[in-house]
């Protein structure tokens, strides 16, 4: 087998296994179907074009879960960027767009909303550990950050959506769980 063939079988492997939880985390990024699967698009499109750079196969989930969030983060610069230049007759009504504080919410609409509470970094690391069920140590390799500073981000996101009341016991007794996986530690379960 040729070097492209090895690649081009490799890309087809990635879309398979990978396609649909990168969906999943661009949609919890975006809240945009559209925009999720553009964002899949180019994650993919920049892991074709990077695929030779790629040398450690048992690590390419991490690998596209960092080019997404690069990605993001140049589309929201993008996105930015056209905002300022913008005329005030097109501008969107941030505070109109804003959830009612008084109206009611079910549990995924309160998720939802506590979630988009989060700075970006705290939200990428919660969606990554507990919507993507990746590692600590997986997650810290995709954002290219110390395992420490994962830990430290699931700590804070956790207060957060304690305080809104949409992070119960349970699942912190999860959360502490998942975040002794990436040492080896195991704790019986309750």
């Amino acid at each position: 087998m040729d070097e492209r063939q090895a690649y081009r079988t490799r890309y087809e492997g990635w879309v398979r296994d990978f396609a649909r939880p990168l969906l999943g985390f661009a949609y919890q990024l975006t809240r945009d179907h559209s925009l999720a699967e553009d964002l899949v698009q180019d994650t993919f499109s920049e892991a074709w074009r990077s695929i030779a750079s790629q040398r450690e196969p048992e690590h390419a989930r991490a690998w596209l879960f960092q080019i997404m969030r690069f990605r993001f983060a140049h589309f929201q610069k993008q996105r930015q960027r056209q905002s300022n230049t913008v005329s005030l007759n097109g501008a969107i009504d941030v505070e109109s767009s804003r959830p009612d504080p008084n109206q009611q919410f079910d549990d995924r609409d309160a998720v939802e909303s506590a979630l988009m509470q989060l700075s970006d970094d705290l939200r990428q690391t919660f969606l990554m550990v507990f919507e993507q069920q990746m590692t600590c140590r997986a997650t810290a390799e995709a954002l290219g950050i110390p395992i420490g500073t994962v830990l430290s981000r699931l700590d804070r996101a956790r207060k957060v959506l304690r305080k809104e009341k949409v992070f119960s016991q349970r699942a912190d007794s999860r959360a502490d769980l998942r975040a002794d996986m990436y040492s080896g530690k195991s704790r019986a379960k309750p």
